[in-house]
């Protein structure tokens, strides 16, 4: 269906998206230049033994739909939160959770707030439904502004999304940042608190935000993903924890059958019991992280802090430009815009070996440049 056709079709508001072509894992090089994803926030560990067998006697079964609402794996993740399991949904990763408030939340012309730079699917989300988008910039240090987004609230606003760890800057919120959250937020808003990176967070010392969030009176959901300390971001597998059965009630009334697989499922259980190899990769995290950002402000990088799988540093030179030399030697990292300077490069923290390769290449990047 092409021209005046689609045209007709096709409404306005879904005429407005950007297409977003889908991330493609280019080829190795050879033993000399394999690749280095570095812009996806993936786990360079794969999943534990045990998860992976797990998900081998889930696909012998695969003739089989899944339990739509992953009971077993709902019993165990409110065994673990304290929330009770009728306020706890799932979601083929925390992205279909992310869709569904907005579908919840907003009607066309009602406004939504999400810090800039974000997530793009807060944006995109927002615009989908008809809602007005309304950007608030970061702090400095790339921690979400909650004074400036709690300003921007307006009796037109429905939702606001909410990260910490923020991605793309990987800055967290302190205690104090939450509880200004929790008291100032007014209650026709729905607060959706994004914790895909609850893990590495925590790790870093980040507060727990359950025991704060359960004192706003207004409707909240905190979502959480499999996708990054769980290394199962192949299969797509999210939950978000609800203020109320009711609310829990809405994003399962509009969730699509079975959108979370079987395999998905098994995996996911089995996780949430492989401990120590989830505390591997959060060790191993924080040290690569902290020598990356200790080389590249050696040579002229300004770090942000991070408390995610990924560090965002602001560039001396052009960001776009540097992330293209680095495709070339098959180093994939992701550059974005930061006001006032060239640019900013978000770089996953992957193995050892990746390390190595971006601190080596770096240095004869910027040469060229």
């Amino acid at each position: 269906m092409t021209g005046p056709t689609a045209d007709r079709i096709v409404t306005p508001r879904i005429q407005r998206l950007k297409v977003v072509p889908p991330q493609v894992k280019p080829p190795d090089l050879g033993p000399e230049r394999p690749v280095r994803s570095l812009h996806l926030n993936e786990s360079p560990f794969a999943p534990a033994p045990s998860v992976v067998a797990a998900m081998q006697r889930a696909a012998a079964e695969l003739n089989r739909y899944p339990d739509h609402d992953g009971n077993d794996l709902v019993s165990a993740l409110s065994a673990r939160s304290g929330i009770p399991a009728e306020r706890i949904v799932i979601g083929a990763g925390t992205n279909e959770l992310l869709y569904a408030s907005a579908d919840i939340a907003l009607d066309p012309g009602d406004e939504a707030i999400a810090p800039d730079p974000g997530f793009p699917t807060y944006a995109k989300t927002i615009t989908l439904r008809g809602g007005a988008y309304v950007g608030v910039p970061v702090r400095a240090d790339g921690v979400v502004d909650i004074p400036a987004m709690l300003k921007a609230v307006t009796p037109r606003t429905r939702l606001i999304f909410v990260a910490t760890p923020h991605n793309p800057t990987g800055g967290m919120l302190s205690q104090a940042d939450v509880e200004l959250l929790i008291r100032e937020l007014p209650d026709h808003v729905l607060l959706h608190f994004d914790e895909a990176y609850y893990e590495f967070g925590r790790h870093a010392g980040a507060p727990e935000a359950l025991p704060i969030l359960a004192q706003r009176q207004g409707p909240w959901i905190a979502t959480r993903s499999f996708s990054k300390a769980f290394g199962l971001a192949g299969v797509r597998v999210g939950y978000g924890l609800c203020n109320s059965r009711e609310l829990a009630d809405a994003y399962r009334k509009i969730r699509v059958n079975f959108s979370v697989n079987a395999v998905a499922l098994a995996g996911a259980r089995a996780a949430l019991d492989a401990t120590d190899h989830m505390n591997a990769l959060l060790d191993h995290t924080a040290k690569e992280r902290q020598r990356l950002a200790q080389a590249l402000a050696g040579i002229g990088f300004e770090p942000l802090p991070s408390a995610a799988n990924f560090l965002t540093v602001k560039t001396p030179k052009s960001a776009p430009a540097i992330a293209e030399a680095l495709a070339a030697e098959n180093i994939f990292v992701l550059p974005f815009p930061w006001p006032g300077t060239p640019g900013a490069l978000r770089i996953t923290i992957g193995s050892s070996a990746d390390t190595d390769a971006v601190v080596a290449a770096i240095p004869r990047v910027l040469k060229a440049l």
